[in-house]
């Protein structure tokens, strides 16, 4: 076995190749050997951090799922109106994608295109649960008089997660990311685009 303090990283390593193969290739196109091709180690050494492909795709797809859940947590327990929230939250996403392209490639392919090989996970990471979070947002943003009240949560919720995915989908494939439409998209949901 290889000492854990001696490896050189090789834990990171292999987490930061399988992220890439696990997005390019998806859970069923990435074998073991590619990972340790990849990674220029045994397959012992594979073996020894994660016990099996299963193990390391659970790791890897978990990681990243925590640091963006814990991005929307911290938009829905800040300071400030809901529209202020929302473009700090936009902010945060946005860095977080542009710093990290490859896990939201990840991200996007086990949200959309769920393998009936991969590992499933019970708490996973899903537009749903962000739409969800977002309707919360727009429910308090109701109560406190800073949004209509007439208004249905969960279509507000809706046109902006909404109009927003197609953005993040098109800032991922392009890896171009134009913050101040991405803003502008939430104004013009909070402004309406209605003559008056």
């Amino acid at each position: 076995m290889i000492p854990p303090d001696e490896d050189g990283g090789l834990k990171e390593q292999i987490r930061l190749h399988a992220t890439r193969l696990f997005a390019q290739r998806g859970f069923a196109g990435t074998s073991m050997r590619d990972l340790v091709e990849a990674c220029k180690c045994t397959k012992a050494a594979c073996y020894y951090y994660f016990a099996s492909k299963e193990a390391l795709y659970r790791d890897v797809v978990e990681e990243h799922a925590m640091r963006i859940h814990e991005i929307m947590e911290a938009t829905m327990r800040a300071q400030g109106s809901i529209r202020e929230r929302l473009h700090a939250g936009l902010d945060a996403m946005v860095s977080f994608a542009i710093e990290n392209p490859v896990a939201m490639q990840l991200m996007q392919r086990v949200d959309l295109s769920s393998e009936d090989t991969a590992p499933s996970f019970e708490e996973a990471p899903s537009r749903e649960t962000h739409l969800c979070q977002i309707t919360e947002l727009i429910e308090e943003g109701g109560r406190t008089g800073e949004l209509r009240g007439d208004m249905q949560a969960a279509e507000g919720a809706l046109i902006i997660t909404g109009a927003l995915q197609i953005q993040f989908d098109a800032g991922i494939a392009s890896g171009t990311w134009d913050r101040k439409q991405m803003h502008r998209t939430i104004d013009l949901a909070f402004d309406g685009i209605a003559k008056t």
